[in-house]
């Protein structure tokens, strides 16, 4: 038996009055999208697809076409969902035979953990520039403003 995410029924209205159940295939559709969301943000940890590699799901085609179906995760609408971008740069590495055969490799996957964890020693959101005057340039601009100011009474 396999076993699905659990999933919440839809919550009540503001106003108060209870939504109706989900149609069994909007709940079907509900439970294949978190299952695949799940899978997908799995392929983010190299010791997941090391497991992947030894298993043997590489070898298999129907796995590889599965891999190539998560694609549409890339699309605006379904990329807003996903927690840790990194399994979109492994799902595009899975779709070469050379990459998923070096899965197998301890030694690689170390080399993976590794650059994984400098990328994020090292990495930072930088801010966007305000559209704010810093206050440096606002007293600047005051003085030019009261300068201009003198110089048309005198």
């Amino acid at each position: 038996m396999q076993q699905y995410p659990t999933i919440l029924p839809p919550p009540n209205l503001p106003d108060g009055t209870i939504v109706p159940p989900r149609s069994e295939e909007k709940e079907n559709n509900l439970i294949r999208f978190q299952a695949e969301l799940e899978f997908i943000q799995c392929l983010s940890n190299p010791q997941y697809l090391h497991s992947l590699a030894t298993q043997g799901y590489f070898a298999k085609e129907t796995f590889i076409n599965y891999l190539n179906y998560l694609q549409y995760w890339r699309k605006p609408e379904y990329v807003k969902f996903i927690m840790y971008p990194t399994c979109l740069i492994y799902l595009t590495l899975l779709q070469s035979d050379q990459f998923r055969s070096r899965l197998s490799d301890l030694g690689f996957i170390n080399e993976l953990m590794r650059v994984g964890i400098k990328h994020h020693e090292t990495w930072r959101v930088e801010k966007p520039p305000t559209k704010d005057i810093p206050k440096s340039e606002e007293k600047k601009e005051d003085l030019d403003n009261n300068q201009a100011h003198d110089e048309d009474e005198g």
